[in-house]
C-alpha cells in the first residue's frame, strides 16, 4: 500500500512540475502540444522498437497519460525505471 502511494505521489509531483513548466512558457498551448506529440511519438518508438534493448511497454492508459503529460523525459524515465528495477 505504501509503495502505491509513493508511486502516485511521484507522478503527481512530476505532473505539477510539467504543468508549471507549460504555464510559464510564452506559447503555452503550442508548447504543450509539441511536448505531448513528441512524448506519444517517443512511446510508440519505444513500443515498436523496444525489442532492440529488451523492453516494449504496453500501450495502456497509464503509459499514454505519462507520455502525454511528461513528454520524452517521461518515456525515458519509464525505460530507465524498468531497466533498473
Amino acid at each position: 500500500m505504501m509503495q502505491q502511494s509513493v508511486f502516485w505521489m511521484i507522478w503527481g509531483i512530476l505532473g505539477l512540475i510539467m504543468l508549471v513548466y507549460y504555464l510559464r512558457r510564452r506559447h503555452t498551448i503550442r508548447s504543450f502540444l509539441f511536448g505531448a506529440f513528441s512524448g506519444i511519438l517517443a512511446l510508440l518508438l519505444v513500443h515498436y522498437g523496444g525489442a532492440l534493448f529488451g523492453y516494449t511497454p504496453a500501450l495502456n492508459v497509464l503509459h499514454l497519460v505519462q507520455s502525454t503529460i511528461l513528454g520524452v523525459p517521461g518515456v525515458i524515465l519509464m525505460v530507465v525505471l524498468h531497466i533498473t528495477l
